[in-house]
């Protein structure tokens, strides 16, 4: 068993691609020794750091076996001649094989009899095939702009000084990017000069680690949280660490040393969000907060040398963010100062999307949904249209054109500075959320209602143009769109049905806009909002049929379609559910099958009619049961409800095991069918059984 060390040394790698370059890498070698039959342990394993690709494969098979091929040749009767003799065509295909004709077999197929010769193909070795796989992993690695340097015609993300590749203690050669391969590499660029060598992959880690190189990513990782908590802790604070920041920043350092550093308290008036901002998008610092959450005028920063004079360090970091928080106070002075509503004409200005207006036409919209919305989620519809006004206005102020992430945020602030009201303020604050999955969600109702009318607007509109996503491209990111509505509708338990606020919102878009949507189209908005829901659900644990049971067209309600799904995932688990199952199935499939002109589901059951008692016994069980649950239903009790469908199973049994429905006479089958079409709306109350697998 061979253990293979690959590592490719570059000038510093771009710190957001680092970690998707290297496992793009390692996946993609490990794809190609899968598909050869090579097998490596699973502890194998990639590495990155800021000047270097690296992985370490354990325990690879270092030579295949050898196999028996067979070869075929030529059909016996294009072989020989009539007297047995080899022709052309035989003695070239034993010279082929490197054997004598009388050497060769035949074998025997639908088509005839053929020649064949098995042969032992040797079997691979990892160091023959080894640099060949790297090259193909490394063509397919997702570089979008690749650069050249030098005179050379070969192209990579970065420029590459050096490369290594191992088997054990022995180099495997391999020529790449103009470098032989070898066992040297090169530790921390300031404070280890030269080659260091590298006797067995194996010490890989280790003689780096002496280096001053952390080459191991994950560990490197964890050290700079530990680093950056205690320097928070120095302070009496707790560090802000945002998974998303500390691996960029570990893809900055090889050797991380932590440095707290200080700004100006005067700051802390400037609302938190633009100077977290300022600190963590421009400078890649971690803020830090006191234990009540508020903001101190402290910061941890990532140096990549441990320096003999950390004060010079410091300052240097200090020195840097100073100006840009002093740009952040500026924009919050100067915004400020400045109505919202002084910003309504250059929205008129500002393009949404072509087709669909201006970021004007677009308030405009909502402003018509908040109206809808506001007696259903119960807010005050002066108070919806206001919001709606100044949702945008934001867009136009130095903050959020300097921290485009600020937008809705700084919104809300001014609103709240200029003396708007509370709700409207917090309403244009929360616009946006939820951002992402797991974020957190509107405060108020509303601001629950502006965050749906500006989705669902945007969902709705960016279908009727003709922009909805198609495979992996989603340029308005309309499936993060439609999760945040739906996370919106479900947990604030709003009783807004989906199914209406989108054709509303599709009725608002007709009348504002030149744009209008046939049922083609409305269909497609309504199929992609159901599999989001679908996707939704299925990740939370659900199961598919459970969800395509409970998602029928009266369950649009978010909080009715969870408690459908949770008292028929109940229901599903229980004894008698596969008899009820069985028998809607059976049900439903008869009444769909039979040729009559009537509407079997609003015919009435004559008991006149029963020529069997366990007609009469279903028929009775039916009519005790069905006012108090239909009543179940109504109050949305689907337990008690399932619970009381569950005194339907044995007469249901019986029925099927002793009646027979279509009989001769059209007036006793029409009775018959119009009794399963009973049981089958009845079964079907709270979700579509038919949809159900029952183990």
């Amino acid at each position: 068993m061979a253990d293979i060390l690959f590592e490719l040394g570059c000038e510093e790698l771009p710190p957001k691609a680092l970690y998707g370059l290297s496992k793009a890498l390692f996946d993609g070698v490990c794809a190609q020794l899968n598909e050869q039959g090579f097998a490596f342990a699973e502890d194998s394993r990639w590495f990155a750091s800021p000047r270097r690709l690296a992985f370490l494969l354990r325990d690879v098979s270092e030579q295949l076996a050898d196999q028996k091929v067979e070869k075929r040749g030529p059909s016996v009767a294009v072989a020989f001649n009539d007297n047995g003799e080899p022709k052309p065509a035989a003695t070239g295909f034993a010279k082929s094989v490197g054997a004598e004709v009388k050497d060769l077999g035949t074998v025997k197929t639908d088509k005839g009899e053929y020649l064949v010769y098995q042969v032992v193909e040797k079997g691979l070795n990892i160091n023959d095939v080894l640099p060949g796989m790297i090259e193909q992993a490394i063509k397919q690695l997702p570089i979008p702009k690749p650069m050249r340097w030098g005179n050379h015609d070969y192209a990579f993300i970065r420029p590459v000084h050096w490369l290594v590749l191992m088997n054990g203690e022995n180099v495997i050669a391999m020529d790449l990017f103009g470098h032989q391969s070898d066992h040297k590499t090169k530790g921390h660029r300031f404070h280890h000069a030269g080659w260091l060598c590298i006797d067995s992959a194996l010490d890989y880690k280790a003689v780096l680690q002496q280096a001053d190189v952390m080459v191991d990513h994950l560990e490197r990782e964890q050290l700079i949280k530990q680093q950056v908590n205690a320097e928070a802790e120095a302070v009496g604070g707790r560090a802000l660490i945002k998974q998303a920041l500390l691996q960029e920043v570990s893809s900055i350092v090889e050797k991380p040393v932590a440095v707290l550093g200080d700004f100006d308290s005067e700051f802390l008036k400037v609302p938190r969000e633009a100077l977290i901002s300022s600190m963590e998008s421009h400078q890649k610092y971690f803020p830090v907060e006191n234990t009540k959450g508020e903001l101190m005028p402290h910061f941890v920063a990532l140096a990549n040398i441990d320096s003999k004079q950390p004060d010079l360090v410091k300052k240097g970091y200090e020195k840097v963010i100073t100006p840009r928080l002093a740009d952040a106070e500026f924009f919050w002075k100067k915004d400020k100062a400045r109505p919202l509503t002084d910003n309504l004409p250059f929205l008129a200005k500002m393009t949404f999307e072509k087709s669909l207006g201006s970021y004007t036409d677009k308030t405009n919209r909502i402003r018509h949904i908040m109206d809808w919305l506001s007696p259903k989620m119960d807010f005050d519809m002066a108070q919806g249209e206001r919001a709606a006004e100044l949702m945008k206005c934001d867009l136009m102020s130095d903050m959020v054109d300097e921290f485009p992430d600020l937008q809705g945020l700084m919104g809300g602030y001014y609103a709240a500075e200029q003396g708007e009201d509370e709700a409207v303020a917090m309403a244009i604050r929360d616009q946006y959320l939820p951002r992402f999955s797991g974020d957190q969600l509107p405060d108020n109702a509303l601001g629950q209602a502006l965050a749906l009318a500006d989705k669902m607007d945007t969902l709705v509109g960016i279908f009727a143009v003709g922009k909805k996503p198609t495979g992996s491209k989603d340029p308005f990111a309309l499936r993060r769109v439609a999760l945040g509505i739906i996370s919106i509708l479900r947990d604030k338990d709003l009783n807004v049905s989906y199914d209406d606020l989108i054709n509303h919102c599709i009725a608002v878009l007709e009348n504002e806009t030149n744009c209008s949507m046939d049922a083609e189209a409305r269909s497609e908005v309504q199929m992609f909002f159901t599999e989001r829901l679908r996707h939704f659900y299925i990740n939370s644990g659900i199961a598919h049929d459970v969800f395509n049971a409970a998602n029928t067209a009266d369950a649009t309600v978010l909080s009715d379609l969870d408690a459908r799904i949770k008292a028929t995932e109940d229901f599903k688990q229980q004894n008698y559910a596969k008899s009820l199952i069985e028998a809607n199935k059976r049900a439903t499939n008869i009444v769909a099958k039979a040729q009559t002109k009537e509407n079997l589901y609003e015919q009435t059951v004559n008991p006149e009619l029963f020529e069997s008692a366990l007609e009469s016994q279903l028929f009775n069980q039916i009519d005790f049961m069905n006012s108090e649950f239909k009543q179940l239903v109504a109050d949305k009790k689907y337990g008690e409800a399932y619970r009381l469908l569950a005194t339907l199973a044995e007469p249901l049994d019986a029925y099927f095991e002793g009646v027979m429905v279509n009989v001769d006479d059209a007036t006793i089958r029409l009775n018959r069918l119009t009794q399963l079409a009973q049981v089958s709306r009845l079964t079907g109350s709270i979700a579509d059984l038919s949809q159900l697998v029952k183990g």
